[in-house]
């Protein structure tokens, strides 16, 4: 193991990710408004859920069992407060609960054939410059791979430089424009695609990549199948 090697494995980073689950609908919904305002129409979630061809990453803050969930105990004081036995009752929430994860960052592909399409990759806003959407990307290169695509395909906005230069980073290159493709302004994409990602080439340097990003920001728990 090298120098580098041993640095990512001793920083851990305050996000994980895992697939999206029906109880995170919700928070998805928040996500995709907050990181895509004027998209339309909304991603149907429940939908996607259903459809054999989607798969859904969401990217949460990691547990922090010491910390005190300040929201979630103000919140269901107040109820305890008007009903009988409210001592007991607050105390058992307290003992039994803390609200779901905070999401932050979302990513959606479809899978045809041997091509893994990434139709949404999200992060709010106040999130962002954290890591998130590249721990986003890596987990969908993880998880194509590991359902057997060849190549993985994109759109992205042609004034969206820091998101073009991410995919660059990780070997997608530009194949063609797609006049007009955004409705809000009729602005076009980029359509990028991926080298071979099942090649040596590929490989070697998605897992220095990876590796990188391990070493700034801190390894991550990623389930990325399920």
């Amino acid at each position: 193991m090298n120098v580098i090697q041993e640095r990512a494995q001793n920083q851990t980073m305050d996000f994980g990710l895992r697939p999206l689950g029906s109880a995170d609908i919700s928070q998805s919904v928040d996500v995709e408004r907050d990181a895509f305002p004027t998209q339309f129409p909304p991603t149907s979630f429940r939908q996607e859920l259903s459809n054999r061809r989607a798969r859904y990453l969401v990217a949460c803050k990691r547990y922090d069992p010491t910390a005190r969930d300040d929201q979630f105990e103000e919140s269901h004081s107040k109820i305890a407060s008007r009903l009988p036995l409210g001592k007991f009752f607050r105390n058992t929430m307290s003992f039994l609960g803390k609200r779901q994860a905070d999401i932050v960052g979302l990513l959606g592909v479809w899978y045809m054939a041997d091509e893994a399409h990434i139709v949404s990759i999200g992060v709010r806003r106040k999130y962002r410059g954290r890591g998130i959407g590249e721990l986003l990307l890596i987990g969908a290169i993880e998880q194509a791979t590991s359902l057997k695509a060849t190549k993985m395909v994109l759109e992205v906005r042609a004034s969206n430089s820091v998101a073009r230069n991410l995919y660059h980073k990780y070997g997608f290159t530009d194949v063609h424009v797609r006049k007009a493709y955004y409705h809000d302004n009729k602005e076009n994409a980029i359509v990028m695609v991926s080298d071979e990602i099942r090649s040596q080439r590929f490989i070697e340097r998605f897992q220095g990549l990876e590796c990188e990003h391990s070493v700034r920001w801190g390894c991550s728990e990623r389930l990325t199948l399920r």
